[in-house]
This record gives C-alpha cells, structure tokens and sequence, in this order.
C-alpha cells in the first residue's frame, strides 16, 4: 500500500493538480478535528460513495484516520475497485500533528471560514434579535426570509418568517428592493444569512441585514421560534427573476465563471461516465424541481447547500463543476460565490435545462443513486441466512454470533436480540472480540443487507469460514414479525455530530463563539 508523508501530503495540497483528501474516521471523530481541506467518508460510505465523489479512477485519492487500520483498509477497497493512486497518510492525524501542521475542528470549515471573511470584508449589516423581537413588537414594517431548507423552515424559524430558500432569495431581490423597507435574512447560525445577505446586496437590495445567529441567536435571547407554515413561500415575479439572472451572470462571469455548452457537457459527461473525467454537475434548484426533471448524471444539490457543503460533494480539488438549474439564474449566483470560494473551474450550464432540452437533451425523472462499488464481489465471497433460518438457530441454542455492523441510528432502532454492535467502519480490529474462532458461525447483519454484505466478505478476507449475511437485513427481520432489540447499551457513538440549533443553550453559544472565531480573534460585526 502506497504511503505519504505529512510533508508530502501539503505539497499535493498546495498545487494546482486533481487530488482527494478523506478522513475515513466516523464523523463525530472527523469533526473533533481533522485536515483542513479533507473531506468527511467514514470508512463505511467507500464503497456506496467513492465512485461519485472521484470519477476517474486515476486520480489521487488520500486516506487517512487517526493512526489506525481503517485508512489501509479503505485504500485497499479503492485499489480493488480500479483506483491506481489510492495512498495512506503515513502515520495518520498523529503524524499530521507531529509535523507541526494544526488540524481544525467543526465540519464545511472552509465555507464557514469564507462566511465569516465576507462579513468582514464586506461589511455585511447584522441585526441583533433583541433589535428585531423590538420592531416586532412595534409594528415597523419589514420582511424577515429564511434562507435555509424548505425542511428547517417547516421545523421551525423566526416569527413572521417566508421562506427564500438558499440562491432563491436572490430570484426575489427586484421584488424586495421595491418593498422599499427593511430586509432581514436568518439561518440557523451565521454562514448561510451572511451570503445570502451579500448576495441581496450585490443584487440590488439596499435595506438589507442578517440577523446575528439566526435561529440560535434568537433562542439565545430567549425568544420563542414559529413552527409550520410549510406554503409560506416568497414567489419572484418574472421581472425580477429575469433581472436577478442579469445581475447574477454579470457578478458570475467577471469572477471567472463561464458558460458551457450543451453539446460540450454532453461530451464531458460521456468522459466522466467512462472514468477519464472528474466532473461535478449540480442542479441548484430546490429538490421536487430537480426530481421533475433534470439532466442525467446531475446531483440535486440547492444552491445555498451548495455554497455551505460544497467540500462534501465536490471532493477532488481543481476539479472542473457544471451547475444547472431551468433558466440560468440561481446557477449564475452559485458559480459566482463558489468563483469567491477559489474553486478554480466553475461552469453554468448556458440556457440551463431548457437549452438542455432543446437541443435534444434527455431528461431524468425521480432520483438514481448509482450503483455501490464492488457489490457484486461481496455477494460472491458471502452467503446468506433467511431471518426465519436465524431465528431457528438462536431458539435452538445454536453456537452462532450475531453481529450488527450498521451505524448507532439504526442499531438503536432495532436490531436483531443478542446481536453486538460493531461499527463497520472497526469490524476487522474489533471482531476478535466477539468471535475468536475463525471456524465458529456468525452472522453480520445491518438494516438493509448493503454494509451486512461488505462486512461479510472482509471476515471471509480475514480467513472466517462460516459467515452468512442476514438477507434483507432488519428490515425483512421485522417484516417477518420477529422480535426485535433496542437501545445502544453502554456504547457511545462517534458517528454522529448532533447539529448546535438542535442541542441545547450551552452547545448553541459554543458554536457560534467557535465560528466567530474562525477568521481570528475579530469578532463579525
């Protein structure tokens, strides 16, 4: 297995060069503290994701965890699935930190960082949620948008509040600057409110301000949030769609974004599908829109996630993007905040999907998730149990162990009784444990059969003779009727990170305190 230094690794990641950084630790490990620029793929999530996330097999693909055997272990999946450069971090995030590099902690650092920057260098206007709670309470006429997901919106947001999804906000900014008075955009926290704010600014809107800490600010002041409301929507006006496609285009293109043809990403996305080509295509319109219809091989990825989590979707960096949407404009706004976020080769679609469409373009319907890598070798090093053959074994006292190899999530919703949870991501350093005799029987199992299956067949790798793969999972296991266990134990999971705006007071201040301070000690303003 190839290795690469600490040093080695930062001049890779200096250079202009196609690379992939992966910390296959599980994300509650990751975002504890890990390689700025590093994207976050447990270990679990090689096989479902890597193709998508690095299309040409080519490409050099880093690994890395905290010292351990999980990065071989993924490097070693990726080398079986045709990756020719697939390396390890030798020495891991110790050796990391040992050559005098310092690991950052939070996850989408880098756009949180850049948030952060933008409210500093262009000023952006914050309003407090004292001041705001206060014109409530006056009657002062003003507009309060969320900017998150149409799914956070319905949870809960401000009093009042419509919903202007993401770069959507922008399609409304003629419409809003005629409102003639005030503006307020909130998020949950601080990054989505900022941009969007600048971007109303940079559209036209005068009166326009992000309200400090979003949703999290406002209960930190002790004020209630509103819940429902689903159909609140702010709707553009054609005018002022067509003036915000304008406005963005201008704003896009003198940052370095460029139209692309359809005949030439017809051809680009034939590269990608052959394996030559690292090509990310984002559809940056909301969600049912993208599953209307949209261009085949294309990611539904919202304009505003786009901006925040484009490291967890656009993992090989210098890789060239394409972003799409119907007419054009929330594309054009994308590229340009993603241009300001240095992502050297960003591209729109030129007459979004209804160009697309007119020069004879296929359409996709719904969502294709593709195909997991390696499956079929898994299922042919494995075989498996029916539940009800299960079930007669453990009635009947049979000598056979159970191990459930899914994330904390699912184990802790049901899983099979007597089972023993082993996160996948440590079945081949943990499984002595349980099972020390390579001849004994056992059985993995997970929810749906996916991560069951893998494990499977790395025990048979390992030398274990007797394993069997629960068919259909858990799943089946309860649609059977068969009883079922609950709970996690006394384990303690590191694959999941609560969010802040869903935690309680105390985790709320520590994270806004954290992203403030991710330009330095200057506080945003």
């Amino acid at each position: 297995m190839t290795m690469i230094s600490a040093t080695a690794l930062n001049e890779l990641m200096q250079g202009a060069g196609e690379w992939a950084l992966f910390d296959v630790r599980e994300t509650g490990e990751a975002d504890r503290g890990h390689i700025r620029g590093a994207s976050f793929l447990p270990r679990r999530m090689i096989e479902p994701r890597l193709a998508e996330l690095v299309p040409d097999p080519a490409t050099t693909v880093v690994f890395y965890d905290e010292g351990g055997p999980r990065a071989a272990l993924a490097a070693e999946a990726a080398a079986r699935a045709g990756y020719r450069d697939a390396r390890t971090l030798e020495g891991g995030l110790r050796a990391w930190k040992s050559a005098g590099f310092v690991p950052v902690s939070g996850s989408n650092v880098v756009s949180k960082h850049f948030g952060e920057e933008i409210s500093h260098s262009e000023r952006v206007p914050q309003i407090t949620a004292q001041t705001l709670h206060e014109w409530q309470a006056a009657g002062k006429p003003h507009i309060v948008c969320d900017i998150r997901t149409p799914g956070e919106y319905t949870v809960a947001h401000i009093p009042g509040a419509v919903g202007a999804f993401g770069v959507d906000a922008g399609l409304n900014a003629a419409d809003l600057a005629a409102r003639q008075m005030p503006i307020v955009v909130h998020c949950a926290g601080r990054t989505r409110s900022i941009i969007a704010c600048q971007t109303l600014r940079e559209l036209g809107v005068g009166d326009v301000h992000a309200l400090e800490d979003g949703t999290m600010g406002w209960t930190l002041a002790g004020f209630e949030l509103e819940k429902g409301h689903p159909d609140r929507l702010l709707q553009p006006s054609p005018a002022s769609v067509r003036d915000a496609g304008a406005r963005g285009r201008a704003l896009a293109e003198r940052a370095g974004v460029t139209a692309v043809a359809a005949g030439q990403l017809r051809e680009w996305l034939a590269q990608r599908e052959a394996g030559a080509l690292n090509l990310y295509l984002f559809d940056v319109r909301q969600v049912p829109e993208y599953e209307a219809a949209h261009v085949p091989g294309a990611k539904t990825l919202p304009g505003g996630l786009a901006i925040q989590r484009a490291d967890e979707f656009a993992a090989v960096r210098n890789a060239p993007i394409v972003l799409v949407d119907d007419d054009g404009a929330r594309a054009w706004i994308t590229g340009y905040w993603l241009r300001r976020m240095q992502y050297p080769r960003v591209h729109v679609l030129a007459g979004g999907l209804a160009q697309w469409q007119a020069e004879g373009g296929a359409i996709e319907h719904g969502r294709v998730r593709p195909a997991p890598l390696l499956f079929d070798e898994a299922r042919r090093l494995t075989r498996t149990i029916a539940p009800a053959a299960l079930q007669e074994l453990l009635a009947g006292g049979a000598p056979v162990t159970v191990l459930d190899v899914d994330t904390s999530r699912y184990h802790a919703a049901r899983h099979v009784p007597g089972a023993h949870w082993i996160p996948y991501g440590s079945l081949e350093s943990r499984v002595a444990d349980f099972v020390s005799d390579r001849a004994a029987t056992v059985v993995v199992c997970c929810h749906d059969g996916l991560h069951s299956t893998y494990a499977g067949a790395n025990l048979a790798r390992m030398g274990y003779a007797d394993v069997r793969v629960l068919d259909g999972g858990t799943d089946r296991w309860a649609k059977a009727g068969l009883p079922c266990a609950t709970g996690l134990g006394e384990a303690t999971p590191d694959d999941i990170v609560v969010p802040p705006y869903n935690s309680d007071k105390a985790a709320m201040a520590k994270y806004l305190e954290w992203e403030k301070k991710l330009t330095g000690d200057r506080r945003a303003g």
